[in-house]
């Protein structure tokens, strides 16, 4: 039985089998290793997406990883017991929090701080209605609901259409193992919602 080759991920330090690729945790190339005679090399990635405030998104094989952050540890999925995956989004309502606060406080303020708050309060009114935050739900075969938090961008963005086009990506490929794939009516492939 041959040995097998590790080589270290330059960006999140985890051993993987040399010929990968890309880290199957964080999505980075892996360092070249010589292999053995014989040796067969991994599949190929179908899936590696950096998204908004660090987060990466990787597909190897049968594994799903999500790393939240630049520092995060990564989670896995493993494919095969994966029953249901949907993609949700709406418009980020925790920034509305601002414009509340500001406006619950401009009565009992003096005159140029009231312009400073209304301008606040349309601040976060304005983010509400161009911010859009997406997570994608994954259910497993023991009735077990995950939720990854894909992050918030800017509508019509460039990284909203790095998170789209993960999203086909993904829901082609788990679609095409039997899984179900559901994504609200209103950001289905080829509808345009403002």
């Amino acid at each position: 039985m041959p040995a097998e080759v590790l080589v270290m991920c330059t960006r999140c330090g985890r051993p993987q089998r040399a010929g990968a690729g890309f880290c199957s945790a964080c999505g980075a190339e892996l360092p070249e290793a010589p292999l053995p005679p014989g040796a067969s090399t991994p599949a190929a990635p179908f899936l590696s997406a950096e998204l908004a405030g660090g987060r990466v998104l990787t597909g190897v094989g049968n594994r799903l990883s999500f790393r939240p952050g630049a520092s995060a540890t990564p989670f896995l999925l493993e494919l095969p017991g994966l029953r249901r995956l949907t993609l949700v989004h709406r418009p980020h309502y925790e920034v509305l929090i601002l414009s509340a606060v500001a406006l619950g406080v401009l009565p009992f303020v003096p005159g140029p701080v009231r312009v400073l708050l209304g301008l606040l309060a349309l601040v976060g009114v304005a983010l509400a209605l161009t911010e859009r935050r997406y997570t994608l739900v994954l259910e497993s075969s023991g009735a077990v609901e995950t939720r990854w938090d894909l992050g918030s961008v800017r509508r019509g963005s460039p990284m909203e259409q790095r998170v789209r086009a993960a999203w086909l990506t993904l829901s082609d490929v788990v679609r095409a193992r039997g899984v179900q794939v559901s994504e609200p009516s209103s950001s289905r492939r080829g509808t345009s919602d403002a």
